[in-house]
């Protein structure tokens, strides 16, 4: 077999990341330990040291939380939270004892200070201080050795790439045997016009990458190729940066003679750049999962009633026909997935090669459907592709396949919009940009919508699009 053959067999056999989890959860759960351990140490020691009473469980409760919260903090501020120090506990462990016994002599002071120190046990407070430092100085220990075996049964990490077959590309790969970073995987080179680099077989062309990426297999790029190629770089970039990955350039040969480490989390001691990131990624992307699985779970059980009722209204008015229309749209990543809506047209009106948008008047759509249409909710049935993880409450609204291909070949950058699941509603439809886009400019503005939303999501930006589509959508006169 040769070096190329194994190379691709290295990237097949990973699998999509959706098996993994992203290193970026660490930390934050690392955080959740050390302050559980600690209100933990907190209340064991106040169980076997102290009679609590009416008058003084307030005071041992301020202390547990003040000592928790302190040192979450001092643990941020000195850096304990990063992946390296998390994977070095003997070397970082004097810093945590450190933070730890900062955090006593702060609540010691502040005891002091309010002349309540007859209120506290001295037995209940060397015991909560020796707990908290060997419960924590432990889980660091049981962090790491978790982490390290996650990591070597691939259950958690990231997957990276190279593109570039020449001197930038060398170099970077050379660096990156060096570095090695935590839970980073380089599973393949890509070039258009080399086999191999330095040592590393090529796996393919970029279009081979493209192609890897849209199965879910990597999630870094780095752009590694000479920076006076700057209309190759870009053209590249603007490729990559329509799908959910993070993509970096490369330093220049200049780069990797200098010591020069710019802040990049993981890669902090690589010479790259990041120039796109993946959007709605660790803590937000599972914050946003806990969202969607909650809410569409209470919205179907609250609006069963209503959906019964469209139900039978949709078989009496026209008999002939399902209750469901299900069409093929592009979700997240350009993968298609099937969509559950309301039938609001006559049987027959579809499906069609190339589907026509509906106009005013539009004589395909029956009674119950020119209600259900104008008020939005033939979309309800999406609930099920929400629960199903195809859709999203909220995100980019998804197009029908051919209309996919026409903006895809018209509008530049079209296909950005897959960067997030697609969503029941979306900034684009709260903004106006619903309905029939019979302009070319009217569905730039939408593609512009949805961008920024990928961009900028936060729980509230969620809530604030929920809040307007009961406000604004339901009652908007542009969809027919």
């Amino acid at each position: 077999m040769s070096k190329v053959d194994l190379a691709e067999n290295r990237v097949s056999a990973l699998g999509p990341r959706d098996h993994r989890y992203p290193i970026a959860l660490a930390p934050g759960v690392v955080v959740m330990i050390d302050i559980s351990l600690i209100l933990f140490c907190a209340f064991i020691c106040g169980y076997h040291f102290v009679i609590l009473t009416e008058k003084n469980t307030d005071q041992y409760i301020f202390a547990g939380v003040f000592v928790a919260a302190i040192s979450a903090i001092l643990f941020q501020r000195a850096g304990l939270y990063e992946l390296d120090a998390i994977m070095r506990p003997v070397r970082f462990s004097d810093a945590v004892i450190a933070g730890l016994v900062t955090a006593f002599l702060f609540l010691l002071s502040i005891i002091f200070a309010l002349k309540v120190a007859d209120v506290y046990s001295i037995d209940w407070l060397l015991a909560f201080a020796a707990g908290s430092v060997i419960s924590v100085g432990g889980a660091r220990f049981v962090c790491y050795s978790v982490l390290w075996r996650l990591g070597r049964a691939g259950h958690v990490g990231k997957t990276l790439v190279v593109l570039g077959g020449g001197e930038q590309a060398h170099r970077f790969l050379e660096r990156m045997d060096e570095v090695q970073p935590y839970f980073t995987n380089l599973i393949g080179v890509y070039a258009d016009e080399a086999e191999t680099v330095g040592r590393w077989p090529v796996v393919g062309g970029s279009a081979r990458l493209l192609q890897d990426v849209r199965a879910g297999l990597i999630d870094d790029v780095v752009v590694a190729m000479p920076w006076n190629a700057d209309l190759e770089m870009v053209r590249i970039v603007e490729l990559l940066k329509e799908l959910p990955i993070n993509v970096h350039i490369s330093s220049d040969l200049v780069g990797f003679r200098l010591r020069v480490q710019p802040v990049l989390g993981a890669f902090s001691q690589l010479s790259m750049f990041e120039v796109e990131r993946r959007p709605i990624s660790g803590w937000s992307s599972l914050l946003k999962l806990v969202e969607d699985y909650t809410l569409a779970s209470a919205a179907l059980l609250l609006l069963s009633p209503l959906l019964l009722m469209i139900a039978i209204a949709i078989k009496i008015d026209d008999p002939s026909g399902p209750v469901f229309f299900m069409q093929k749209r592009l979700g997240f990543n350009n993968q298609e997935f099937e969509i559950f809506k309301f039938r609001s047209m006559y049987q027959g009106a579809g499906p069609e090669q190339v589907v026509q948008q509906a106009r005013k008047g539009d004589k395909r759509v029956t009674r119950v459907g020119r209600i259900i249409r104008a008020t939005s909710i033939d979309e309800l049935p999406q609930l099920l592709n929400v629960l199903n993880g195809t859709m999203s409450l909220v995100g980019p609204r998804p197009h029908a396949l051919s209309h996919n291909e026409e903006y895809g070949r018209r509008i530049r950058g079209y296909f950005a919009r897959h960067k997030v699941k697609p969503g029941i509603t979306g900034w684009a439809q709260v903004n106006g940009l619903r309905g029939e886009t019979e302009q070319i400019q009217k569905m730039e503005e939408r593609i512009k919508c949805d961008v920024y939303y990928s961009d900028n999501w936060s729980l509230l930006f969620d809530v604030r699009i929920l809040i307007s589509t009961v406000l604004v959508v339901f009652f908007q006169k542009s969809a027919y």
